[in-house]
């Protein structure tokens, strides 16, 4: 299952919070919450999903959690030990839509999110996790095929598409899949983690690499802008 798109549901609960100030003025100044997500700018066309809305938490119980239950294949305590280790101090997932009318089961979507840990080498291993589980075959089906590619313009950025068609999911799927078309993009500046999905239902033409290298293209710079 798609971790991006998973855990924003699993989060719909969760109280949103505000980036908080630091005491060491020497230290680089994160971004506020608000501006790590893909907007309007880096992705043009698309809207703020009227569903699946921003999400925002610092419990480090709770991501875990989500982030257990949604990703693809996940060693919980493999997972649990990399991430307090890094430090866990807050995650966040957005979700944006393209088209006039908002559908979940039609519509194509890029869903955004960032981890914040302690240090740029944590964020770097989380983010190999993340790129670790996106590249497992789903446990209880064969029809997702996936592959890397790489990502230009983003130092270290990560790139793995996950397709299944509908044709796949009948001949060596499960009765609950659905097709999917699925490019997700990660890299880190400094502490944080920021990864992209754009995210088609397996129908010709409404989703590719190139759009999706474009939206992480303009993410990221907005984000290194500073």
């Amino acid at each position: 299952m798609r971790f991006a798109i998973s855990l924003l549901v699993a989060l719909t609960a969760v109280t949103l919070v505000s980036c908080g100030g630091s005491d060491d003025e020497t230290a680089a100044t994160p971004l506020p919450i608000a501006q790590r997500f893909v907007n309007a700018a880096d992705a043009p066309g698309s809207n703020p999903d009227p569903v699946e809305k921003r999400q925002t938490t610092t419990d480090f119980d709770t991501f875990i959690l989500a982030l257990s239950d949604n990703s693809v294949d996940p060693d919980s305590d493999e997972m649990t030990t990399l991430f307090k280790d890094a430090g866990f101090k807050s995650a966040g997932l957005d979700a944006r839509f393209y088209g006039q009318t908002h559908s979940p089961e039609t519509s194509v979507h890029v869903f955004s999110s960032f981890i914040e840990v302690g240090s740029e080498d944590g964020a770097t291993s989380a983010l190999d996790w993340l790129e670790t589980d996106q590249m497992k075959p789903c446990p209880m089906s064969c029809a997702v095929q996936r592959s890397s590619f790489q990502v230009d313009d983003i130092p270290d950025a990560r790139g793995v598409h996950r397709v299944a068609t509908a044709e796949d999911i009948e001949r060596v799927g499960t009765n609950d899949e659905r097709p999917q078309d699925d490019y997700w993009i990660g890299f880190t500046n400094g502490p944080i983690v920021y990864t992209m999905v754009l995210h088609g239902h397996a129908v010709p033409g409404t989703v590719s690499e190139d759009q999706a290298q474009q939206i992480a293209k303009a993410y990221y710079d907005r984000l290194t802008a500073g």
